[in-house]
C-alpha cells in the first residue's frame, strides 16, 4: 500500500496591524475599532500561496503462521522523499521588520515504524 499526498499550498496574506496614526492623511480615527489598531491585508486574496506540499507514504506487511499462531509483521515508511515543504509561514507583517512569510511548520522528517501483531 502506498499513499501520495499531494496538496497546492496554501493561500498566504500579509496581516497589518495598522495603528490610528496610519489615518492621518484622513483626519480621523479609524470608525468602530474599539482599540488603537485595526488588522489589514496587504494581499490580495488568492494571489499568493505556500509550497506544494508532496509526501509519500509506503507500508510493506506480511502474516506469518506457524502452527495456530498468526504474526502480522509491517514496515511503514513516512515522507519517503524526505521533502522539507514548508506547511505554515509568519503572516505578520511589520514595516521596517522581518519575519514575514518566514516558515513556522515544516513536514515531519522521513521516519520509519516497525510494527508486529500476534494472534493465538
Amino acid at each position: 500500500m502506498h499513499d501520495l499526498g499531494s496538496d497546492s499550498g496554501g493561500e498566504l496574506a500579509a496581516n497589518w496591524a495598522a495603528p490610528n496614526s496610519a489615518t492621518v492623511g484622513l483626519n480621523r480615527a479609524f470608525a468602530g475599532v474599539a482599540g488603537n489598531t485595526v488588522t489589514v491585508n496587504l494581499v490580495k486574496p488568492g494571489t499568493l500561496h505556500g509550497d506544494r506540499v508532496n509526501q509519500i507514504d509506503l507500508r510493506f506487511a506480511k502474516i506469518l503462521r506457524v502452527g495456530r499462531t498468526r504474526t502480522n509483521v509491517g514496515l511503514d515508511v513516512y515522507n519517503i522523499t524526505n521533502s522539507a515543504a514548508v506547511l505554515t509561514y509568519n503572516e505578520t507583517f511589520s514595516p521596517g521588520q522581518s519575519g514575514w512569510l518566514t516558515p513556522t511548520s515544516v513536514l515531519q522528517a522521513r521516519f520509519v515504524k516497525f510494527s508486529a501483531q500476534i494472534d493465538f
